[in-house]
């Protein structure tokens, strides 16, 4: 009985702050009830009732109401695509002629920060140091991260990581896609616009 906790307490809510508003640490050992794992406790009465054995007559099946709702969803949504690029042409170029290279040539705009950067950088460091380190870091953060708690405001490492890394690779992708022009020069968008979607 000591392993178990009383899932009864409403000091803690599921956001994770107690009554007197102080942010409480997520337990390592989550409340129990019968063996099995309590993840939160509502206070109140259920919206349907107290009856807990759902009735076969009020249960929906996947298939077909589901399901279905799903295809014609998909299919409404192919079919105004498909009428959007009847009427509208792509903008397209030329067919590309490998003997004449645009100038600027532009990556498009989600790649225009990896472009800044290879600009910027030896193509070793920007085309694989750099987008390994992000990965190895976004693997590595929530071992580096070790708060307990939920809210944003108690996990800064996180935060502050993310907001970083949000911000400089914005920065590129606007300095990539709207400040550079022919030969990679800096130009000022209001003077030159090279920028492309």
């Amino acid at each position: 009985m000591s392993d178990q906790t009383d899932v009864s307490r409403t000091d803690v809510d599921p956001t994770g702050v107690d009554d007197q508003g102080v942010p409480v640490e997520l337990s390592a050992h989550p409340p129990s009830t019968d063996g099995k794992r309590v993840l939160g406790v509502v206070p109140g009465k259920p919206v349907a009732g107290n009856r807990k054995v759902i009735d076969r007559d009020d249960s929906v099946m996947v298939w077909p109401h589901l399901l279905v709702r799903h295809a014609v969803a998909a299919m409404g949504t192919l079919l105004l695509v498909m009428i959007i690029a009847l009427l509208f042409d792509a903008p397209l170029r030329d067919i590309a002629n490998p003997q004449v290279t645009p100038n600027p040539e532009k990556a498009p705009w989600y790649f225009a920060a990896l472009q800044e950067l290879l600009a910027l950088f030896h193509p070793l460091v920007a085309g694989v140091l750099v987008p390994g380190t992000i990965v190895i870091g976004l693997v590595a953060l929530p071992y580096i991260d070790r708060s307990g708690f939920i809210k944003p405001r108690h996990r800064k490492v996180a935060v502050a990581t993310f907001t970083t890394f949000m911000v400089i690779w914005i920065i590129l992708t606007l300095v990539g896609f709207m400040f550079r022009g022919p030969n990679w020069g800096w130009v000022w968008p209001w003077q030159e616009w090279h920028g492309e979607l």
